[in-house]
């Protein structure tokens, strides 16, 4: 198993390698930016620089570089959000904590990836925290998130942040064709993408161009006091919660899309272009909510897609 290459982010890469080459890594890093751009991968990749005793490492071909990508080398410690579950708890924590105590196998150092870190609940970020107090050894902790603002500010604060930006298109579009996404259909989702890959991946696994038509076509012509069309609609924003998150990123990605080009039209839009936008911005703030509730609670989905539905409608 290989790493795919990783795209796009040429100084931030620039400015890790320079910290591996001189030693000069922190005990902590923060890796921010939007969701799907590459942090995840660039931490995997900083790891098999780590860990790859090659003269231009990560070789990639070594077998410390295949552990790292398989996730199995024995200096490498990944936590991730459980399935099932809304946190990642303090028990994963512990245990991240035994691991970085211990001395590396082969590595330079021990390394421990924490993705999606602003899932950790309060009770795992406070026992990070003393962690990140008293560093073991020649550890590294490194942090992955897309919203660095749900972190304690006592935890961001003892961690070097590293900001990835949104990629360009045509970035965006090499990585699909790396997946196998033909160039056309590439273009397509990359303009639509906001520069992230993983979006554009997802909007492709979980839904067709032609349910997006339909979905979009049928919220432009909503009626609220049309309860059977609202329920029928609801359906298609998905079953499971990756699926909802996924349609619902999608559909707020189109809406701010919207709202860009109808202000782009004239040069002072008019009274008709305003009200439009400002429709626009009501509904992409009920999106965003409805997000934001699908990300932290437990929401019943069928009754949290209706009730959305009802407030685009008189939106």
């Amino acid at each position: 198993m290989d790493l795919p290459a990783l795209r796009g982010h040429v100084a931030v890469i620039a400015r890790l390698e320079d910290a591996v080459a001189r030693d000069r890594l922190p005990h902590a890093l923060l890796l921010t930016g939007p969701s799907g751009v590459g942090k995840f991968l660039a931490a995997r990749t900083l790891a098999a620089r780590i860990a790859c005793r090659e003269p231009k490492a990560p070789c990639g071909e070594c077998t410390a570089c295949r552990q790292v990508a398989a996730g199995s080398h024995p200096d490498l410690h990944l936590v991730r959000l459980l399935a099932g579950k809304k946190e990642i708890g303090i028990d994963l924590i512990r245990r991240l904590k035994r691991f970085v105590q211990m001395t590396a196998v082969s590595a330079r150092r021990k390394i421990a990836i924490i993705d999606d870190a602003e899932r950790l609940s309060v009770a795992a970020q406070n026992a990070l925290l003393k962690t990140l107090e008293e560093p073991a050894g020649h550890a590294l902790i490194v942090l992955v998130t897309a919203s660095a603002g749900a972190l304690l500010p006592t935890v961001r604060s003892r961690c070097q942040r590293v900001v990835f930006r949104p990629l360009a298109e045509t970035d965006v579009s090499s990585v699909l064709a790396e997946q196998g996404v033909e160039a056309e259909e590439a273009s397509v989702l990359a303009r639509y993408a906001d520069g992230s890959p993983g979006r554009a991946l997802a909007a492709r696994k979980i839904w067709s161009g032609d349910e997006q038509r339909l979905l979009r076509g049928a919220l432009a012509d909503l009626d609220a006091a049309r309860y059977g069309p609202v329920l029928a609609m609801s359906k298609l924003l998905g079953r499971s919660e990756q699926e909802m998150i996924s349609r619902l990123e999608d559909l707020l990605s189109r809406y701010r899309e919207d709202a860009v080009q109808t202000l782009g039209k004239p040069a002072v839009p008019r009274r008709s272009e305003r009200n439009q936008v400002a429709s626009i911005v009501r509904r992409a703030d009920l999106i965003a909510d409805a997000l934001r509730v699908l990300r932290h609670r437990n929401p019943n989905r069928p009754l949290l897609a209706e009730a959305l539905l009802l407030r685009l409608a008189r939106s």
